[in-house]
């Protein structure tokens, strides 16, 4: 009884996890969604999305940062964005393990930054690559706004 007990709060502890780490935004309507996934950066910022198009370890959350700074957290088949001083930046998503990107932002411009899971051995791996304009937009397409992005404020 005491192995069935723990058991199935474990099984309720993942399916909790599972649930949240699926969450999204809570955007308005398709307008906003597309507002989000077209904005322009503030003319001294750079905009960053950081994509996650895959299906793979879906439930996993992926925490990212901007130079030591948390930007969100995604799982699969969602995306956050962030607005970023131009220079050299150092972007890290921790996982099982921690891959980092190192981008030279320019002010004005738009990046895309794919995150690429796949299985490790406890849970989900991960690795940090740059997708050019054209492959980035369309993997933005695929994905829904994360309910971690401390960037988003709804319209009002």
């Amino acid at each position: 009884m005491i192995q069935t007990l723990f058991r199935n709060t474990i099984l309720l502890a993942l399916l909790t996890l599972s649930l949240a780490a699926c969450s999204t935004a809570k955007v308005a309507n398709s307008e906003e969604e597309q507002r989000l996934r077209n904005q322009s950066p503030p003319a001294d910022m750079a905009l960053v999305y950081i994509v996650r198009p895959s299906a793979v370890g879906a439930a996993i959350r992926m925490g990212v940062t901007c130079d030591s700074i948390s930007i969100g957290s995604t799982s699969g088949m969602r995306y956050i964005y962030a607005f970023v001083k131009p220079g050299k930046r150092q972007f890290i998503s921790t996982a099982e393990n921690t891959d980092e990107l190192l981008l030279v932002v320019e002010a004005g411009k738009t990046y895309y930054i794919e995150q690429v899971p796949t299985i490790g051995i406890a849970y989900a791996r991960n690795k940090l690559k740059r997708a050019d304009d054209e492959a980035g937009r369309k993997k933005l397409a695929k994905c829904k706004l994360s309910g971690d992005c401390p960037a988003y404020a709804p319209k009002k």
